[in-house]
């Protein structure tokens, strides 16, 4: 264990946090391991000693978080299919921000001076558009026809799991990173052409098989 208040190499500090970093990680895929965030203090140590290395471990955060991605999450989420990928997908975003939200505990002096100095992206802000651009662009196309399926089934009596929908949702409207711009292309544009075509195909069906009054009276239900 390095000692405090003494001077070490950016090496030497970073393999310490680093050790505690995959423990972190491995506690939050469900493995037992004791953390004591103790390299929260090597990781302060690290920022206001000279020489400062708090653009090094910024760049270390940003690896981490991208390794963690591609390295475990990705691979987790396409060997699923159907509502099996919502479900990992969701539990992953999950764990996604936990993951986030327990690193910018341990660089929070990042967060705090370093970043708004430089005037950079912010932790959180570095967690979410790695999770946008590594795991959401890859699997949203998916998702989102996973989900157009399971509200086919509801328009035809079909019982299905809301709260996962819901759930799916909820990371679309979150990776817009405080906007909705990625629901409404990703999702709500297609919903509604799914939406018109599903519509359009009932109303050739109605008129083929209904008389114009109960053809009326099944459009006025619609």
């Amino acid at each position: 264990m390095l000692a405090l208040h003494t001077k070490f190499t950016f090496e030497e500090g970073w393999s310490f946090v680093q050790k505690d970093v995959i423990k972190l990680i491995k506690n939050i895929e469900g493995e037992s391991e004791p953390l004591l965030f103790y390299f929260y203090t090597i990781a302060y140590q690290m920022c206001i000693h000279k020489p400062d290395y708090s653009a090094e471990l910024y760049e270390k955060y940003s690896e981490v978080i991208e390794d963690y991605a591609i390295q475990t999450v990705l691979p987790s989420l396409r060997e699923k299919h159907g509502e099996d990928m919502l479900r990992e997908l969701v539990r992953r975003w999950n764990n996604h921000k936990i993951l986030v939200k327990r690193l910018t505990i341990v660089f929070g002096y990042l967060d705090k001076y370093f970043i708004p100095r430089r005037r950079i992206p912010s932790l959180s802000e570095v967690g979410l558009t790695c999770f946008r651009d590594l795991i959401y662009r890859e699997m949203q196309s998916t998702a989102t026809e996973v989900v157009l399926a399971l509200i086919h089934k509801e328009r035809k009596g079909e019982q299905i799991d809301r709260e996962l929908v819901e759930n799916v949702l909820e990371v679309y409207a979150k990776i817009g990173m405080g906007t909705m711009e990625k629901y409404d292309e990703d999702f709500e544009r297609f919903m509604l052409q799914d939406t018109v075509s599903y519509y359009s195909r009932k109303a050739s069906m109605w008129m083929k098989e209904c008389s114009s009054s109960d053809y009326l009276l099944k459009a006025c239900r619609r």
